[in-house]
């Protein structure tokens, strides 16, 4: 190996990474930029990436700008026949047009989905109060790993966005959510959720880890509050149903996603649990010494 980049690309080649990006790192040019290009560094070198992103702000301004008035329950965007709409048109066309372009740009291969495909899940319906939003709002109740993977076998990257079909209408689908169900269905090496800041603040300082067990006192104690409190909750959940090492950094920092996967001590917070701690420990200090001799 040459350097410390291919020991990284070694160990990770073959394994599946589900990278959940916010709308505002779509819509940003220079962002959405990095984000693809580090992708075609991972995806070249034999990595496999699933990128689910989310529409957020776009969707907020796209809603204002026809004069509907977002509608959201404790972050979660509540959903009706207007609504949807504007959420397929933002999050089909217009962000999958900007990923699409920048994929070409980049040349980088894989798949640009207009939707979660219909084989890759069973979606549920959130139940409404007001009867004409029922049918919009869902939530991933299956994953069915085996068709998943069975994409990969053709390509290295695969993006969606966090649109889902049932027999009688799209539905929206809070896109943590459904990175958080894909990567417990697949047991993907590795669940990166890009945002706007580099983790979890703790004592004025950004975590370089936190264990399982730490998460219910930092929201018991209120360390972690609003939506990274709801962002750890969904890495709690995620890590109970086998994820072994989640990642919260932040999308607009140059090249954030390889500065993570290639060093293993990131400027980033890690999600670890509790039992793997020591082993990581060890597996950082072996890193250290093989980094060393480059």
């Amino acid at each position: 190996m040459k350097n410390i980049k291919e020991f990284y690309r070694a160990k990770y080649k073959g394994s599946l990474f589900i990278v959940k990006a916010g709308g505002r790192m779509i819509t940003d040019k220079k962002s959405r930029t990095s984000l693809i290009r580090n992708i075609h560094d991972l995806t070249t070198n034999g990595m496999k990436v699933l990128l689910i992103y989310g529409g957020g702000q776009a969707i907020d301004n796209a809603l204002i700008k026809q004069g509907i008035k977002p509608r959201k329950i404790d972050g979660r965007r509540i959903t009706g026949p207007k609504e949807i709409k504007i959420v397929k048109n933002v999050m089909s066309a217009d962000l999958s047009y900007r990923i699409a372009s920048t994929m070409a740009e980049l040349k980088l291969h894989g798949l640009c989905l207009s939707s979660l495909p219909a084989g890759w899940t069973n979606i549920s319906i959130r139940p409404r109060e007001n009867p004409e939003d029922e049918g919009y709002d869902g939530t991933i109740k299956e994953i069915y790993s085996d068709q998943i993977r069975r994409m990969f076998d053709t390509v290295n990257f695969i993006v969606t966005p966090c649109i889902g079909v049932t027999n009688r209408n799209g539905v929206n689908i809070n896109a943590d959510n459904v990175a958080v169900a894909i990567a417990a269905g697949c047991q993907s090496r590795k669940l990166i959720f890009l945002s706007d800041v580099d983790g979890v603040l703790v004592n004025d300082k950004i975590a370089a880890f936190i264990t399982d067990k730490e998460i219910p006192e930092l929201i018991a104690n209120g360390t972690v509050t609003g939506g990274m409190k709801v962002k750890l909750e969904n890495c709690l959940h995620a890590m109970e149903n086998g994820v072994n090492r989640i990642h919260l950094l932040d999308g607009f920092r140059e090249d954030s996603l390889i500065t993570e996967i290639y060093d293993s001590e990131g400027p980033a917070t890690m999600i670890i649990k509790e039992e793997n701690l020591q082993s990581y420990l060890n597996e950082v200090q072996t890193e250290k010494a093989i980094a060393a001799q480059y």
